[in-house]
């Protein structure tokens, strides 16, 4: 018996160890796969201090080129809107933090929202606008006479700083093979409690630029790719959708000064192709919210 109990457990030893071996393994080669999966990200915060008319920042008056008029849209009403201004992005900014080069590093980037009806997918209620032109030509521009003084919103700069962005549960599913790749769920149940230790510590921030979305519901770059090939089916593939990348996000503004909740609690998102951002062609901007 003393024999037989010895043996079992040299038995359950090994084999231990071969498991323990085996799984160390896996966690290295899911490990080395994020790592090519990983983005630059580009994270903003909310800065208090003093905001000069063409620096980043959130609300205030926008500063825009002269043959600009201030946007506005028709909602679906039938009714014209003014849009108020949300963000400026001063490009030049961005540099220090674009280490891919794949911003434009002069002009301004601004973001029109319609905070009364808060609109969704893909709505002209939500305009994400870039002009090439240098900071030094913009001109601060006053608020048109019939935006509500309650759309004219407490001013506050942005700051910078980038760091390595991974792709949450749904891109990561979707840049795998989606639901044809059933190892995606077991992976990844075990890279999500290694992610802090692996260098991708969860980053906290107002918004983000490029980089992986962080989202509230479903991935959000399949349903760009359908949109823009006209809800057709038999014109899609997954493979496709992924030449939409995160060019910017919002998340719902909650400062004792401003507070502007998208939905309930919720988050704005703005997604160009790849090739479209090469190209510095910013016409074909997809918009979404998602909200609790």
């Amino acid at each position: 018996m003393n024999d037989t109990k010895k043996f079992w457990n040299l038995f359950k030893r090994h084999r231990d160890k071969e498991l323990s071996a085996a799984e160390k393994e896996k966690e290295r080669a899911l490990q080395t796969q994020l790592g090519k999966l990983a983005r630059n990200g580009i994270a903003f915060d909310f800065d208090k201090g003093k905001v000069l008319p063409r620096q980043s920042k959130f609300g205030g008056r926008p500063t825009l080129p002269t043959s600009w008029q201030w946007p506005r849209y028709t909602n679906e009403y039938g009714e014209e809107r003014l849009l108020p201004f949300l963000l400026q992005i001063n490009c030049e900014e961005l540099a220090p933090c674009d280490t891919d080069n794949l911003l434009p590093h002069e002009g301004m980037f601004y973001l029109f929202y319609d905070l009364a009806d808060q609109p969704w997918l893909n709505s002209p209620g939500a305009q994400l606008l870039y002009t090439p032109t240098p900071a030094a030509e913009l001109t601060p521009t006053e608020y048109p006479d019939g935006l509500a003084d309650t759309q004219r919103l407490h001013e506050m700069g942005l700051k910078f700083s980038n760091y390595p962005s991974i792709p949450d549960w749904d891109d990561y599913n979707s840049l795998l093979g989606g639901d044809d790749n059933a190892s995606n769920y077991t992976d990844w149940d075990i890279i999500e409690p290694q992610l802090e230790s692996w260098g991708y510590p969860a980053v906290e921030s107002d918004g983000r630029l490029l980089g992986y979305a962080r989202l509230i519901q479903n991935g959000i770059a399949e349903l760009c790719e359908s949109r823009a090939r006209g809800d057709k089916p038999e014109s899609y593939s997954p493979e496709s959708a992924r030449e939409w990348i995160l060019l910017l996000q919002l998340d719902s503004v909650d400062e004792a000064e401003v507070e502007v909740p998208f939905g309930d609690c919720g988050s704005l998102y703005f997604y160009i192709r790849q090739s479209d951002l090469k190209r510095r062609d910013f016409s074909h901007i997809q918009f979404e919210m998602q909200c609790y």
